[in-house]
């Protein structure tokens, strides 16, 4: 199993790379505030489409939540975080996983028991329920489970 890396953080800038050998492709580096360094291929149609992404949140100044291959550096996986505040916390209705009800969101979002960080995850949302501070807030696509949750000071 390919080992991945998230990355939350702002894109500095998007960047053609020469490919090297005959049969070497160009591709796209993206750098980020932190100084990570990420790439994307431009022959696959879905890479293009985040570098695409990448490029309008960077003239936005919004950042990025990206899964990195540790092996290659290539970006596996693009969503965007949103800036929240917690409402409310209780438990979801079969009672393992933490609903999480947010400022200026009418979804259910929820925190499943099962996310490897749980815990921690937990931990942040209640500390920023009770200081009333906002956090970066990442789901996925295909459920509405939390995938990252941080606090949103710094940065930009």
């Amino acid at each position: 199993m390919t080992e991945r890396a998230p990355l939350v953080d702002f894109v500095r800038e998007l960047s053609r790379t020469p490919g090297r050998g005959k049969s070497a492709k160009s591709g796209i580096a993206v750098s980020f505030d932190s100084g990570a360094v990420a790439h994307l291929d431009p022959s696959d149609p879905r890479e293009r489409v985040w570098g695409e992404v990448l490029e309008s949140l960077r003239e936005s100044q919004q950042p990025a939540y990206v899964e990195l291959d540790v092996a290659t550096g290539r970006i596996s996986n693009l969503l965007l975080p949103q800036k929240y505040k917690v409402v409310e916390l209780r438990q979801g209705s079969k009672g393992d996983d933490l609903q999480i009800e947010f400022d200026r969101s009418h979804a259910l979002h929820y925190l499943r028991r099962d996310h490897p960080r749980f815990k921690e995850l937990r931990k942040l949302l209640e500390d920023a329920a009770k200081k009333h501070r906002s956090l970066l807030v990442t789901e996925s696509l295909d459920t509405s489970g939390l995938v990252d949750v941080r606090p949103a000071e710094g940065g930009r």
